[in-house]
């Protein structure tokens, strides 16, 4: 009945703002499309459907943008073995954590969110309850860094600054995915872990597969777990490497990867934002 008559509610809507601009209109839409709090639901593989609750303009983004621009991280994930385990390192509300956590097949933990900005790891946990995946997913509200210590989160204006689904979240770090300055609007303290120390003091679950989208600080993330992730039981790593592959930044991480055992495999098509990293069998 509630979900009836919220498509009642928005389509009411649409008719009055009819003679608003398009910008305004969206406008409209979307602040009462979030006060009606509208669960979103997606289809997956295997007759699957996963939903996102408590959603903003931003967390409706996430779940557009990466159904639009990461297509290669969904068949990454359905080509994962049932008994994988994923590390969603970068989580923020949970698209592709659920995603994996639906498909795989092993009992207990499956999958492992790390998701350091505050209302993202809200709506993170809401979305795995609502799904009943807490005995498959766990999430930690910390970030992953070169070494451990605590620190802030510069989150950019832009990209949602506090709003649940905010994106370019940089820990200790004012330098986004393309080489360019965040434009902080709130900075939120936090934690940060090296991947070698977390695994040492926690003993948490151990990654076969590891998804990484941090918008900026993964060559430090990647120095801080040169133990772990060199270890044979990581098969394959899946990194959001923007903008030209050639550039300063990526061609570090494709020295990093190199140094850890992995090989580089090509993008499915050149506007695909992430590389495929595997390591030889």
């Amino acid at each position: 009945m509630k979900k009836l008559l919220v498509r009642i509610i928005l389509a009411f809507v649409k008719v009055l703002t009819m003679n608003l601009t398009t910008e305004r209109r969206k406008k409209v839409f979307d602040r009462v499309r979030d006060n009606l709090d509208v669960e979103l639901s997606v289809p997956i593989p295997n007759g699957i459907t996963i939903s996102f609750y408590n959603n903003t303009e931003f967390t409706f983004r996430i779940v557009r943008d990466c159904q639009i621009f990461e297509p290669d991280t969904a068949v990454w994930i359905e080509r994962m073995p049932p008994d994988g385990l994923l590390w969603d390192i970068g989580s923020n509300v949970g698209f592709f954590t659920l995603y994996a956590a639906s498909l795989l097949s092993g009992d207990g933990i499956r999958v492992v969110a790390f998701e350091p900005a505050a209302a993202n790891y809200g709506a993170l946990n809401r979305n795995i309850e609502g799904n009943a995946m807490t005995d498959h997913v766990v999430a930690f509200c910390i970030a992953l860094a070169e070494t451990t210590r605590i620190g802030r989160l510069n989150m950019d204006a832009a990209a949602g600054g506090t709003l649940a689904g905010s994106f370019v979240n940089g820990f200790e770090s004012e330098i986004g995915p393309l080489d360019q300055a965040i434009n902080t609007q709130f900075r939120q303290g936090s934690v940060g872990f090296s991947i070698d120390d977390f695994v040492e003091m926690f003993q948490p679950p151990l990654p076969t597969h590891i998804k990484m989208d941090v918008d900026g600080i993964e060559a430090a993330i990647l120095r801080g777990g040169k133990r772990t992730l060199s270890e044979n039981f990581v098969r394959s790593m899946i990194i959001e490497l923007e903008g030209d592959l050639n550039s300063d930044r990526n061609r570090e991480l494709f020295g990093l990867m190199a140094e850890l055992g992995f090989v580089p495999r090509p993008r499915l098509s050149p506007e695909l934002r992430n590389v495929v990293f595997e390591r030889p069998v």
